[in-house]
């Protein structure tokens, strides 16, 4: 299995059975590598979002004032399309609080998709969802807006801050309806892959038993006990 067909992989499961996993690898604490529930999705009918971070900053309450930092859309737009695919555009709304501005809408998805972005995370806002939602791009962001604001772009390429998370680029993202995580860069992803199957068999042991019409409290602990032991890394 390629890293390519991993990935693709990865699009078929939920996210929290991939932070299962990668608990599993024991290499950070079970609360690192994941966003805060500020962050949501706004499309969870899309399905689990995978992707390699591309990162920028964004601003606009208020219009630019002389002086005031601003990089072209062009600009943007090419550093994304060189990125490593699937890429994910990961957005830290800089204005104090954020979601003054909006950069997320349908001509902007229209757009990154055909740049090989599958979608963006942003701790700001995004719109016009519905037109999102049918051009196959993933949101996920604070909540939904009505208007963009003065948005510009201030900065790309550089870590940011979302929902309490900080993400550099090229960070391998995961999340669907129940939130975002990074994979750490250390852990194999066919690797990866191939343990979240076993995982996923051996947990069904134990919910094939607990549907079925004998139920006892022993035997539910011998079985979670069994699980443990089989999903152990070592």
């Amino acid at each position: 299995m390629t890293n390519e067909e991993a990935i693709a992989a990865l699009a078929g499961i939920r996210t929290p059975i991939v932070c299962d996993a990668v608990e599993k690898y024991e290499l950070q604490s079970r609360t690192d590598g994941l966003m805060d529930t500020s962050i949501r999705s706004l499309l969870p009918g899309l399905g689990p979002l995978v992707g390699y971070a591309t990162t920028a900053k964004i601003a606009g309450e208020y219009p630019a004032a002389e002086g005031d930092r601003s990089i072209e859309w062009t600009e943007i737009w090419s550093y994304v399309q060189q990125a490593p695919a699937p890429n994910v555009m990961v957005v830290q709304d800089l204005d104090q609080p954020p979601c003054r501005c909006c950069a997320w809408g349908d001509v902007a998805a229209s757009i990154f998709l055909q740049l090989g972005a599958v979608g963006a995370v942003t701790n700001g806002n995004a719109r016009d969802l519905r037109e999102v939602e049918a051009l196959g791009f993933q949101l996920f962001a604070s909540g939904p807006a009505v208007g963009h604001g003065y948005m510009r772009w201030v900065e790309i390429n550089t870590p940011v801050t979302i929902g309490s998370l900080r993400v550099c680029p090229g960070d391998l993202l995961h999340g669907d309806e129940h939130g975002v995580m990074v994979i750490p860069g250390e852990i194999d992803l066919p690797g990866l892959v191939t343990f979240i199957a076993e995982f996923l068999a051996s947990e069904k042991t134990v919910i094939d038993y607990c549907t079925g019409p004998d139920f006892e409290i022993d035997q539910v602990m011998e079985l979670m006990l069994q699980h443990a032991e089989r999903t152990t890394r070592r």
